[in-house]
């Protein structure tokens, strides 16, 4: 037996089709079961009257939400119905293993919290909107791949088990690796450097891990880190490259329909994107009369948390870079700025509702300058000696950048909270399931 996928359904109209999926709803009304099913390219509404024989009604008696199902029936066209303006009008319908427990329905909800959510995330990605999510949250990391292919990058997979800090120890997952002492990456910006000389443009998407004790609303102990790495690129390049790939990325984003079903809608940026230097942002936020978590204003030095640097980008109303940071806010890779050495030549992108989701940089491409930034951190130089000799062998001007999947995510769809668009999130008081 042959069957249909959902979506092709309205090319069979007045046709007797077979399909198979899941019951996403099932009420009864009198002598009628009405049934809504769902495979992976979407949902039908169907029905089992009377009609449609005792063997079929039996079955339907007994049916419950989520029991998986082959069904027969004639597809016909009904304005009314739901999803599709389609309904199947069912003449044979069975459970392919066994009827699904009726204590689903006490799992979840209307009122259910956010922990019996998470507790019961693997039922909750059945619903709409969650896996519309899931879908959206894959259109988006196939746009950004595809970007990266326009421009001849090439994708490769470092290791996510790595003996070298890039983010600063306070966050680093350790773990003992055999005999040795051992960190769940931070980021695999290093490793995409060592590429340079031989692949060109290189990029990774893979998750990085921060210890982070942080239970803000954009927090995650694990997250989809997109990473790029370029030769040849000087800071304007830099930001220059982002604004095409930010642009590229939000016109997908505005094709797809779940944009339109969460009820949101995509602004599109324009090139330039706003600018903001570090110390004109300290002056914005009290132009502003944004404070700091201690209900004093930021001073010149102090780093913008999560509140201040949100409030600071929603008031300016379009993503923006806030560059410039001073030496020592950011990691030792950064290159400081040649006409100002007190700041480098360093920008976190910034978008409304969320915040930052890209930090990059021009790498410090002098060796005697990045060995002296590694002590001036505490940094031991010698485990860092593969990427040190990046800068003996053929040195070259170079950016990168990276950004988090699940932060974009949470600022185009408006997500309430960063949980909403990963499939089973980490956070700092959850690793299950």
């Amino acid at each position: 037996m042959s069957f249909e996928s959902i979506k092709t359904l309205s090319d069979k109209i007045g046709e007797q089709v077979s399909v198979r999926g899941w019951l996403h709803h099932v009420r009864r009304q009198g002598k009628l079961t009405f049934l809504v099913i769902r495979d992976n390219t979407g949902y039908i509404q169907s029905v089992v009257k009377p009609a449609s024989g005792e063997a079929a009604t039996t079955v339907a008696s007994k049916l419950t939400r989520e029991t998986a199902v082959t069904a027969q029936g004639v597809v016909k066209e009904d304005k009314r119905a739901p999803y599709s303006g389609l309904e199947l009008q069912i003449n044979n319908i069975s459970a392919v293993i066994d009827y699904a427990s009726p204590e689903l329905e006490h799992e979840i909800r209307p009122d259910s919290g956010p922990q019996v959510l998470l507790n019961k995330r693997h039922l909750v990605l059945r619903g709409e909107q969650a896996s519309d999510i899931m879908r959206f949250r894959d259109m988006m990391a196939r746009s950004f791949r595809k970007f990266f292919f326009l421009r001849e990058f090439v994708e490769v997979t470092p290791s996510t088990i790595v003996q070298t800090q890039v983010e600063g120890g306070s966050t680093l997952f350790s773990f003992k690796y055999f005999e040795q002492e051992a960190y769940l990456t931070q980021s695999s910006q290093l490793y995409l450097e060592t590429l340079l000389p031989s692949l060109g443009n290189v990029f990774c998407v893979l998750p990085s891990f921060r210890a982070e004790k942080s239970r803000t609303r954009r927090h995650l102990t694990e997250y989809t880190h997109i990473e790029a790495e370029m030769p040849w690129f000087e800071f304007e390049d830099l930001l220059d490259f982002m604004e095409d790939m930010m642009i590229h990325v939000y016109l997908r984003a505005e094709e797809s329909p779940i944009v339109s079903k969460l009820n949101q809608k995509v602004n599109i940026p324009e090139k330039p994107f706003e600018r903001v230097s570090y110390e004109k942002a300290i002056d914005l936020l009290r132009e502003f009369d944004i404070k700091g978590e201690s209900g004093k204003f930021l001073e010149y030095g102090e780093d913008l948390t999560e509140g201040p640097e949100r409030m600071l980008v929603d008031k300016i109303g379009k993503p923006t870079f806030l560059t410039h940071f001073p030496v020592g806010m950011k990691p030792f890779y950064m290159k400081l700025n040649e006409s100002n050495p007190e700041v480098m030549n360093a920008a976190d992108l910034l978008i409304p509702n969320v915040g930052e989701i890209i930090g990059a940089s021009q790498r410090e491409d002098d060796y005697d300058a990045l060995l002296n930034r590694m002590k001036e951190e505490g940094l031991d130089p010698s485990p860092y000696y593969w990427y040190l000799d990046q800068r003996k062998y053929g040195t070259v001007p170079h950016s990168g950048f990276g950004l988090g999947l699940e932060r974009f995510i949470q600022a185009v769809l408006n997500l309430d909270h960063i949980r909403e668009a990963c499939l089973y999130p980490r956070l700092i008081n959850r690793a299950t399931p």
